[in-house]
């Protein structure tokens, strides 16, 4: 989530904990904004540095958890801890409780984080307007499901909802403070990566629908519908929708693929976002993808990997392949694959990269055959091969209808099988051969 806190709203006691359900988690006001470009920037001393000049005590201390979780440290927990005691004021006091849990709990400090957030509890059972305690137990909820404890999470949104509900008669603020627990719910679901997010939805719809937020209720009861496709079907229903072209609804649900299917589908989404002109967001999800297989370890099946590699290599993308080529583990795969690119680079007038490629191929007979086509230029020149974009020899894609040849080619083994179009059912194109050392002479 991308953080842009925003400023003060002059609201009641309660303002503090409105501004957390609407900005959390980590959203500095104007003059805090630089606590996360330093924390990404990885500059501790500066971004801790500027969460202590934050005046407002809470959003000091969702500032310095933050940057606790960033940079575990005795330091850093010891500000945490004594801006915590300066807060004193009851409803404040109860949720910054839980701030501090969630922290810990980021941390690996789970037994004191339980702690916290048992504390947080019982200060919140001590206020006594229905309409603070509601607003407070829904602050306490939000560090609950960052905490990823999801169900105690629910059953205090439940809690809280029951209480604003019955306050609506007393205050006039019950309303705006149920909208934006509401809002805290369907937050929560949109964060959550298992069949529990339906029920975070479905308590939020219920909310919209009380207030007669009836488009917003409908949202959810197609999105509910949409998560219990995904979790019946997989990485075909997430498919289906990128197909589709509703290429935002297909990445929030990707998280609910297991994450070597959630690698995949999101290999499949840079392919759409470079096949539609968008090498940047199409850059991005690539890198994001190989950080799941190659931190995660969780590898999709080499064939897999293989046909999405051959669809980027169809419009013009070469490092995509290059790398996806580095994690196959079937060496034969794997060798058929790099021989296509390292011709497709030889088509581009990159030779001296062809043939580094082809010296890496750990197939023997796959790699005679790419290197004597090499020297013997028995490829396709570039003018009928691939367009000169993409993959880091250009800025573009383009469409595979629209003249991208296909650079699956044969790599045809001696007297045996031989890889064709074939490996990518559905996929046509022309074939551009990798030829034995008798088609190269």
């Amino acid at each position: 989530m991308k953080p842009c806190w925003k400023g003060g709203t002059g609201r009641s006691e309660n303002s503090d904990i409105l501004f957390y359900f609407e900005n959390h988690p980590f959203q500095p006001v104007i003059h805090v904004e630089t606590v996360e470009v330093y924390i990404n920037k990885g500059e501790y001393r500066k971004a801790l540095r500027r969460a202590l000049e934050i005046p407002e005590q809470i959003k000091r201390l969702l500032a310095l958890s933050e940057v606790l979780t960033a940079f575990p440290g005795d330091e850093v927990l010891s500000y945490v801890l004594k801006t915590l005691d300066e807060i004193k004021a009851t409803p404040e006091r109860a949720f910054a409780y839980s701030i501090v849990g969630r922290a810990l709990y980021s941390i690996n400090r789970d037994k004191e984080a339980e702690r916290y957030l048992e504390i947080s509890l019982t200060e919140a059972e001590k206020i006594s307007s229905l309409r603070l305690r509601g607003e407070v137990l829904g602050g306490i909820a939000r560090n609950f499901v960052l905490s990823d404890r999801y169900s105690d999470a629910l059953k205090l949104f439940r809690k809280a909802v029951d209480l604003l509900q019955l306050s609506r008669g007393f205050s006039s603020d019950a309303l705006s403070s149920l909208l934006s627990v509401a809002r805290a719910i369907e937050r929560s679901g949109d964060e959550i990566a298992n069949g529990a997010a339906i029920e975070f939805y479905s308590l939020a719809k219920d909310v919209y629908s009380s207030l007669q937020f009836n488009l917003q209720a409908q949202y959810l009861e197609e999105r509910m519908e949409l998560v219990g496709e995904v979790l019946k079907r997989g990485k075909s229903a997430v498919d289906g929708i990128l197909e589709r072209g509703d290429v935002e609804v297909a990445m929030k649900l990707m998280r609910f693929l297991p994450l070597e299917n959630r690698a995949l589908a999101m290999l499949e989404l840079s392919y759409w976002f470079n096949l539609h002109e968008q090498p940047k967001l199409g850059r991005r999800v690539f890198n994001d993808a190989m950080e799941i297989i190659l931190v995660g370890k969780f590898r999709p099946a080499d064939g897999e990997l293989d046909r999405i590699a051959r669809r980027f290599l169809r419009i013009g993308f070469l490092e995509e392949p290059l790398i996806l080529a580095g994690v196959i583990g079937d060496d034969k795969i794997a060798s058929k694959l790099l021989g296509e690119v390292a011709l497709a680079y030889a088509r581009w007038g990159d030779k001296v990269k062809a043939r580094s490629i082809a010296e890496g191929i750990r197939d023997e007979s796959v790699k005679n055959r790419v290197l004597k086509a090499l020297e013997g230029e028995s490829y396709v020149g570039h003018e009928q091969g691939l367009p000169l974009t993409g993959g880091g020899k250009g800025s573009g894609a383009v469409s595979e209808d629209a003249g991208a040849r296909e650079v699956q080619g044969e790599v045809e083994q001696e007297g045996s099988d031989s890889v064709s179009e074939g490996d990518d059912s559905g996929d046509t194109g022309d074939a551009v051969q990798l030829r034995g050392a008798e088609g190269a002479d």
